[in-house]
């Protein structure tokens, strides 16, 4: 992991992989970071054609013979933000972080490759976030809080000191996980839970306080 020293500097050119709804907030978070987007990158969606004030470039195939290009992760699921940064980094692409101006990120917190964190979120100090994981809008990861590779904090959510999300885990809008407690690697906590004791791996909860419903079934790349 690398902390907020190793962002890019003002005026860095980014591309972003992705261009749904999550790609153009991840282009509009590098655009309010004075980066200067070239495009996006898109498997489904043909070269050239616009999305907000940018173009598709084209597909993974487009970073052939451009070594060292950063690119934003612009994928919302989890499995395939995964798979799309291993083959990003096949390519030769560095994985870029990206964190919006009005969000706050300790100088001692650690940031991965890959991570987007969205507008008024808060990364306190000894908070560590794994690579290619998602710190959405309004969020709060309070001190020594630890986030998995590819896990998904959603919008206003909130963890506690030294709570744990894990990889590939997903933390829906508005849930909160207690000081000290940990949601386990795959498993998604539902909007508005609070999580009170810990979460085993590959499980859905949901309520206050959070229950499981059944088990989830999750997929790695190897």
């Amino acid at each position: 992991m690398s902390g907020p020293p190793s962002l890019l500097e003002k005026g860095s050119h980014i591309v972003i992989y992705g261009a749904g709804g999550h790609g153009r907030v991840v282009a509009d978070a590098a655009r309010a970071a004075d980066l200067e987007v070239m495009g996006f990158l898109d498997d489904a969606v043909p070269a050239g054609e616009q999305v907000l004030e940018w173009r598709i470039l084209g597909d993974v195939e487009w970073l052939h013979g451009r070594h060292g290009v950063s690119v934003a992760l612009g994928i919302g699921a989890n499995d395939v933000r995964r798979q799309v940064a291993d083959k990003l980094q096949r390519a030769g692409a560095v994985l870029a972080t990206v964190v919006h101006p009005t969000a706050v990120v300790s100088p001692y917190a650690e940031l991965g490759p890959g991570v987007v964190v969205f507008a008024m979120a808060v990364v306190n100090v000894g908070a560590r976030v794994g690579q290619g994981a998602i710190v959405n809008t309004g969020s709060i990861l309070e001190h020594d809080v630890v986030i998995g590779d590819f896990a998904h904090v959603a919008s206003n959510a909130a963890l506690g000191g030294a709570a744990r999300v894990g990889a590939d885990a997903m933390l829906g809008t508005g849930a909160v996980v207690l000081p000290g407690r940990a949601v386990g690697d795959g498993s998604i906590v539902g909007a508005g839970a609070v999580v009170s004791r810990d979460v085993p791996p590959g499980v859905v909860v949901a309520g206050v306080p959070a229950r499981r419903m059944h088990s989830h079934a999750t997929t790695r790349t190897p």
